[in-house]
């Protein structure tokens, strides 16, 4: 089922105005399972998805249970490569088809949302590992990972956030203006998706095909063939960024109406000053992510091993961590360029900032960010090189560079 579809928004207008009137907790906890339960059933076609689905959450339970009661690095460490290893497996990842035998990619199963219920399986894991969660039950954990708000893409919430709302299901809008915000905030979230969002997708794919056809781009004009590039390098960032926050004002707010508090996942990504930034405005829950479970950990162990060189190797971080969240996007080869991309552009913000603390000092530092041009041209550059890191997001290498070649082969 689509979230943006008309069934949905009814489904939860309706459930919405009659889930207080249920009596109980666990009476409400058994109807958003039950929401839940139909919502992921309509992306599992068969019965191996079942079975792999279970498997996936059954595991992932066991697992932090396990590391709860003994909190072993080895069995964390183990059981995340394991995890890991069966993930780059299921999602086709076309790196792990040149290492691998191929008769592990002759079955393919359904992993619709296992992308993000990986995140939370992680999460959960370390955090059981270091003693974060005070109690595991069964019943909490499988609602966190099947939650209908968060299923498809997120937002990324931690359990104990999940649960501080999950075990009491009260109202958290308390009047009527603050209910009509968050119908409000769902009809934008529809706009957002079926009206901007579309239009931006159209007018890409349109440019996106004349450009890609060589014979048809060779009878247009260099620049009305740059003209067609500019809108295709805009455009898709900009269906990205409101079919996604338009997804997120609906799940938040669509939330919100039955006592639960996703956290936000935008913050004007487009004003960023750099590429640290942006990860911090734009999917805000997958840049803490990353932050907290891969680029804080991989630091502090390099920081560990060789304090001296910890600063010039936080640059090395930055770009592992953040190549490693592009891969998980998508299993081709133009995943790893945009990952490798904002990797570049995070370590490449880390030492530009390095440089200028070396030079002004931390005041001079706020002095300087605070020059209203130095910001300007900051954000322009932010979002042009976030635009191109997005450039090989929706293709493969194979069509995104022949479309760059039709477009300045007359300059080239």
């Amino acid at each position: 089922m689509n979230v943006c579809s008309i069934e949905w928004v009814v489904c939860l207008l309706a459930l919405s105005a009659l889930f207080f009137l249920i009596p109980g907790v666990r009476l409400k906890q058994m109807l958003l399972f039950a929401c839940s339960a139909s919502f992921v059933a309509s992306f599992v076609p068969n019965t191996a998805g079942w079975i792999a689905l279970a498997a996936f959450v059954g595991v992932g339970y066991l697992a932090a249970t396990l590391l709860q009661q003994f909190p072993r690095k080895i069995i964390l460490v183990l059981y995340l490569a394991i995890l890991l290893s069966a993930f780059i497996v299921f999602k086709q990842y076309a790196f792990a088809r040149v290492l691998l035998p191929a008769v592990l990619f002759q079955r393919i199963i359904a992993t619709v949302g296992w992308s993000y219920m990986l995140f939370r399986q992680i999460h959960v894991a370390v955090d059981a590992y270091e003693g974060q969660i005070d109690s595991l039950s069964f019943w909490n954990y499988l609602n966190y990972q099947l939650n209908v708000f968060g299923f498809v893409a997120g937002p990324i919430q931690r359990y104990q956030d999940f649960c501080r709302c999950w075990m009491d299901l009260a109202p958290i809008l308390s009047d009527a203006e603050s209910i009509l915000r968050a119908y409000l905030r769902i009809f934008i979230g529809v706009v957002k998706i079926a009206l901007l969002g579309q239009v931006c997708l159209d007018l890409f794919s349109s440019c996106s095909n004349l450009l890609n056809d060589a014979v048809q781009a060779g009878h247009e004009t260099q620049g009305m063939r740059l003209l067609q590039f500019l809108a295709m390098f805009y455009c898709y960032p900009l269906y990205i960024y409101f079919n996604f926050s338009g997804y997120c004002d609906m799940v938040i707010a669509g939330a919100s109406l039955f006592g639960l508090k996703m956290p936000e996942n935008f913050d004007r990504p487009y004003l960023s000053r750099n590429m640290i930034d942006y990860w911090t405005r734009f999917h805000r829950t997958l840049g803490f992510w990353i932050r907290d479970y891969i680029f804080t950990p991989m630091y502090k162990g390099v920081a560990a091993r060789w304090p001296a060189r910890a600063a010039s190797l936080a640059f090395l971080c930055y770009l592992v961590a953040f190549t490693l969240a592009g891969i998980w996007h998508g299993h081709g080869w133009n995943f790893v360029i945009f990952g490798l991309l904002n990797g570049l552009g995070a370590a490449a913000a880390k030492l530009w900032e390095t440089r200028l603390v070396k030079r002004f000092g931390r005041q001079g530092l706020r002095s300087y960010l605070q020059d209203p041009r130095i910001r300007a041209a900051a954000i322009v550059g932010t979002v042009n090189f976030a635009c191109f890191t997005i450039f090989f997001f929706p293709s493969d290498l194979k069509r995104s560079f022949h479309i760059v070649r039709n477009v300045f082969a007359a300059r080239l």
